[in-house]
């Protein structure tokens, strides 16, 4: 397949190691947490192309505490966000927390049984579910209770403890202002780091993500700041580093579906092109994101998972329409594997 046709200017040590407290990372490029989506399935795949960290999905400290009371259940939610293995490392466990006393305690559990590298506090998520609780988002407009957490994480164990955050609750000054003085009390209380997804919480993935706001907190925050938003192709990526001069770039929905993202960074920092994915390697991906869900949750719940992840590996796809529609009446693992051949065998269709 042919290189990117508009190659660019390599963006030489863009791409570098970046430390968060104790934990020392190959490159700044990382994999977001993303709710039904950072199964380890998907982190294995990303770090296959480059990602130096990988997060699960969201849990609330609750979670994590009722699967371990149970000695750690296999069939519970945490328990399967929680299971990893040596080549899923470092890994960050990201908490929805609420009080600090669950929090403490949750991340006292994660450290003792060694199942986290790093702990993320979502002060970001903008789900109505998760408002409705005093999580998320909603912790911007409680930035005492706020700032307690992230105290309450550091004192737990000597895992480093990051953030998440949104722009602020709304983009008025005040709430910009609000925030950006939270990430500050945030690192003065030992947070080793910030993630920054450059929207506000009430717009939720609407318009565009504000690079700028980017730009000032790695500018005025004393801990590493890893920007998110609109990080949806090589090029993005670069431009917000270059853009902003934060530490790192936090990989969300450019990555779903297409997990040689990582390696397509690299390749564009370092020559100035990138390889876009050939159908045999989405077919490879494809089948390798089932069998590793297979693995962990059987072939039946993989089915039904593959049935929103295939959405995602069809965008660019010849036929596409027709495969997101045949995915949907897709009943077992052979059918879904003779879908996959039917659409993606032939490496000569044309991109």
């Amino acid at each position: 397949m042919a290189a990117n046709a508009t190659p660019k200017s390599p963006g030489h040590g863009l791409i570098r190691p970046v430390r968060l407290g104790r934990l020392q990372l190959e490159s700044n490029l990382v994999l977001a947490p993303m709710h039904r989506h950072t199964y380890r399935a998907m982190r294995f795949l990303c770090r296959r192309q480059g990602a130096a960290l990988a997060h699960t999905e969201m849990l609330t400290p609750e979670e994590v505490l009722g699967a371990c009371a149970a000695s750690c259940g296999g069939g519970s939610k945490a328990a399967h966000v929680l299971a990893s293995a040596p080549e899923d490392r470092p890994l960050g466990v990201q908490l929805l927390p609420r009080e600090s006393e669950p929090l403490a305690e949750a991340v006292a559990l994660l450290a003792e049984r060694g199942q986290a590298d790093l702990v993320d506090l979502n002060f970001a998520c903008p789900s109505r579910r998760v408002i409705a609780s005093g999580r998320g988002g909603a912790m911007l407009q409680r930035p005492e209770p706020a700032v307690g957490l992230v105290e309450a994480a550091v004192r737990a164990s000597a895992l480093p403890v990051t953030i998440k955050m949104r722009l602020g609750w709304t983009d008025s000054e005040e709430d910009l202002a609000l925030a950006l003085d939270l990430a500050r009390r945030a690192a003065d209380a030992g947070a080793a780091g910030v993630t920054l997804h450059a929207r506000s919480v009430v717009q939720g993935y609407r318009g565009r993500a504000d690079w700028r706001t980017i730009a000032r907190w790695a500018r005025d925050l004393g801990v590493p700041v890893f920007g998110s938003g609109d990080l949806r192709t090589p090029e993005a990526v670069l431009a917000m580093l270059r853009e902003t001069l934060c530490a790192g770039a936090s990989l969300a929905r450019g990555a779903l579906g297409a997990p040689w993202i990582f390696r397509q960074v690299r390749d564009l920092e370092a020559r100035g092109s990138w390889e876009r994915a050939t159908p045999r390697e989405q077919q490879e991906a494809l089948l390798d994101h089932f069998a590793l869900l297979a693995e962990q949750y059987g072939e039946r719940v993989a089915v039904r998972l593959m049935r929103q992840e295939a959405q995602y590996y069809a965008r660019g796809l010849p036929g596409a329409r027709a495969f997101r529609a045949a995915m949907q009446t897709v009943a077992d693992a052979a059918e879904f594997r003779n879908l996959v051949a039917r659409y993606l065998a032939d490496e000569r269709k044309p991109r």
